[in-house]
């Protein structure tokens, strides 16, 4: 009897420490009210032990009950569907970070993907947490050294804001690709978008008409097409469909702002792109329209293979005219 009631007491034991050796526990500073900073907290460590959880369980993620909102949910759950991933730390120090929006983020959260995949690793992310410690967004992050030097060239708290929405934005706009959300992409181009994708060829193709861009013709190897939007997202919902996985990892990212219309922005970023059937690696160009700060909007999206041009050639702010 006596050894039975050891064998339960022991798979008790068990069953409550297999949980605790997946736990992540986040501890913050910055924090002025100490009922916030418990909140956020709770709320993240409880966020990322579940992903934790589900990840070695080989699972599902269950997040009823985490103090997260729809678009979070929703982002997590697209994310994973694409690719699960853990938090391979077992506690994680960090700042809050307050915005000019009012709200916090906590950056540099450190996540591991599936191995299985070719060439996944590793990334960080970004939570967004309210005044009541709710998790309001989840994005993947930019590096977190150039991320911070950008706000250098700020000297307003204008344009610290406007700065903060454009890199917010390349986040969010990388994390859409990496879970495969072509909503958010349909949703973010212009009507108008002006689109131009450049390949690697063996011999020289004509080029499209009417592009009036020098840097195209300047290079004899790569031929380059222009799309409009229901073109790009035709082609973008198919390559979608057919790769298990998607992930495009960003670096080397440069903010230029208009000298004119100041509500312009372009943003010059080394792409690397990885999938289940096609890796590439390039220099993608956005320019974004910040006239509705609440939804920028994209102009111009330029994509040009590294191999076919050196960094100097990338496209940037000046070799497109906005009217």
């Amino acid at each position: 009897m006596k050894s039975y009631i050891a064998c339960i007491l022991a798979l008790a034991l068990l069953v409550t420490v297999l949980p605790a050796k997946h736990r992540t526990e986040v501890f913050l500073s910055g924090v002025q009210s100490d009922t916030r900073q418990h909140a956020m907290q709770k709320a993240i460590s409880s966020l990322l032990s579940e992903i934790n959880r589900a990840y070695f369980a080989k699972g599902k993620l269950q997040l009823a009950g985490l103090n997260i909102g729809q678009n979070t949910e929703k982002t997590l759950l697209e994310m994973w569907d694409s690719k699960s991933f853990y938090c391979p730390e077992y506690q994680i120090f960090q700042i809050l970070i307050g915005r000019s929006d009012g709200l916090f983020e906590v950056r540099g959260i450190p996540i591991f993907y599936n191995r299985k995949s070719q060439e996944l690793f590793e990334d960080e992310l970004v939570l967004t947490l309210n005044h009541e410690g709710l998790i309001v967004d989840l994005r993947v992050a930019l590096e977190k050294e150039q991320y911070q030097r950008m706000f250098d060239q700020v000297n307003t708290l204008q344009d610290k804001q406007l700065y903060e929405i454009v890199l917010n934005f390349v986040e969010d706009y990388r994390t859409a690709y990496n879970r495969k959300d072509i909503n958010f992409i349909d949703k973010v181009f212009s009507d108008d978008a002006l689109i131009i994708v450049g390949r690697i060829i063996n011999t020289r193709e004509a080029l499209p008409d009417n592009l009036g861009l020098t840097k195209l013709s300047a290079n004899k190897e790569v031929s380059y097409s222009r799309l409009n939007k229901t073109q790009y997202i035709r082609n973008l919902r198919s390559c979608f469909i057919k790769n298990s996985f998607v992930r495009i990892e960003f670096s080397d990212f440069r903010v230029q702002r208009h000298p004119i219309h100041d509500f312009v922005f372009g943003v010059q970023i080394h792409q690397k792109w990885r999938s289940s059937s096609y890796n590439d690696d390039g220099y993608l160009f956005l320019v974004i329209d910040l006239r509705d700060v609440s939804e920028p909007l994209v102009w111009v999206r330029t994509w040009q293979p590294e191999k076919s041009i050196n960094p100097s050639e990338a496209f940037e702010l000046g070799d497109f005219i906005i009217e």
